[in-house]
């Protein structure tokens, strides 16, 4: 960890730099990156050549990106093949390497830094591994969405996140929002004009974000009710299909078996509004600012909630998102249900 560059930070315009963005984790955490991404590269479209270190989980997630130069797999999981991952990151010869880790130190990611060789290693102070950092920022004391703490990495690059649009934003092909449309339109021909598009996820990636499936069930009958002319689709991971096949049965949703990542981020561009536990397509509604209904454990909201857009946070007073009475979700979605009601009339 030499120091020689410690506390320097170079002219980002006066040469090209090779950059890599370290988010190995969650797809959600690499959705609501992508504002940060963004900036970065706009900023110094001919100097910085912006790689990703990404997870093969949250890989998918920018494939259309193209202000990026390379997105980099990476499976945390498999610790044979970190040597292999070290030594290809030290031959890139990145210039710097950004440490998405904001909020909570990580010892993965502190390797991956150390490993590349980067001259420049850039992260946020006060979050355990300011040793290892040659350019620490300053983290934004009254930062409360993630996104805001993470705005505090380019601030290493000479610019001033509150000046900046950081919302999440990601970019589909054609075919992706055509296959999107389709699914919306079920056997139908067209959808009836007035009919809303609701969509529901079941899906949680923790089990203390899992909603019971007849709360479910009860807040999908209570939407078709509030809207009778309303297009309700269902969504959930793989695993829970059989949960799906049941809830949609009951209620009268229409079940979707999405084909992966980019399938699902189709389908939610192409929605009305969505209802959905906290996991990452909440994040998609940011993205592509959809309004959206979203259970969150306590405490959670503030830092994971829908950022910037139209979206309603019910949040449990314990730290399970099943102890989130299915009555207070029902009242949250109609009321959203109203407001586009009212928006499309």
């Amino acid at each position: 960890m030499g120091r020689s560059a410690r506390g320097m930070r170079p002219d980002w315009r006066d040469r090209t730099y090779r950059v890599l963005f370290l988010r190995h984790d969650r797809i959600g955490d690499m959705i609501l990156s992508t504002g940060i991404l963004r900036a970065i590269a706009q900023a110094y479209p001919h100097t910085i050549q912006l790689d990703v270190l990404a997870s093969t989980t949250n890989a998918p997630v920018l494939r259309n990106e193209r202000y990026l130069h390379e997105v980099i797999h990476f499976d945390r999981k498999a610790a044979a093949s970190f040597p292999g991952t070290f030594a290809a990151l030290r031959r890139r010869r990145y210039d710097a390497v950004i440490d998405c880790m904001v909020t909570a130190p990580s010892l993965t990611t502190l390797l991956l830094m150390l490993a590349s060789g980067a001259r420049y290693r850039i992260g946020v102070a006060k979050r355990g591994n300011d040793i290892a950092y040659t350019l620490p920022v300053p983290p934004r004391e009254t930062a409360r969405h993630i996104v805001d703490h993470l705005g505090a990495l380019v601030t290493a690059f000479g610019l001033e996140p509150s000046s900046l649009d950081l919302r999440p934003r990601l970019q589909l092909s054609t075919a992706e929002r055509e296959r999107g449309e389709r699914v919306w339109m079920g056997e139908t021909e067209h959808r009836p004009p007035t009919g809303l598009r609701l969509l529901v996820n079941i899906s949680a990636g923790r089990g203390h974000h899992a909603w019971p499936d007849t709360s479910f069930t009860q807040v999908i009958r209570a939407a078709r009710q509030h809207a009778p002319g309303a297009e309700i689709v269902l969504v959930s991971s793989p695993g829970d299909r059989a949960r799906a096949a049941v809830i949609a049965a009951e209620s009268g949703a229409r079940l979707v078996e999405d084909e992966g990542i980019r399938d699902a981020m189709a389908i939610v561009a192409q929605s009305d509004l969505v209802f959905t536990p906290d996991t990452s397509i909440s994040h998609m509604c940011s993205a592509f600012e959809k309004p959206a209904v979203v259970l969150h454990p306590r405490g959670n909201a503030a830092i994971w909630g829908p950022y910037q857009t139209d979206g309603t946070v019910v949040e449990s007073v314990t730290d399970n998102v099943a102890d989130i009475p299915a009555d207070e979700a029902s009242r949250a979605l109609t009321q959203l249900l109203a407001k586009a009601q009212s928006s499309r009339a």
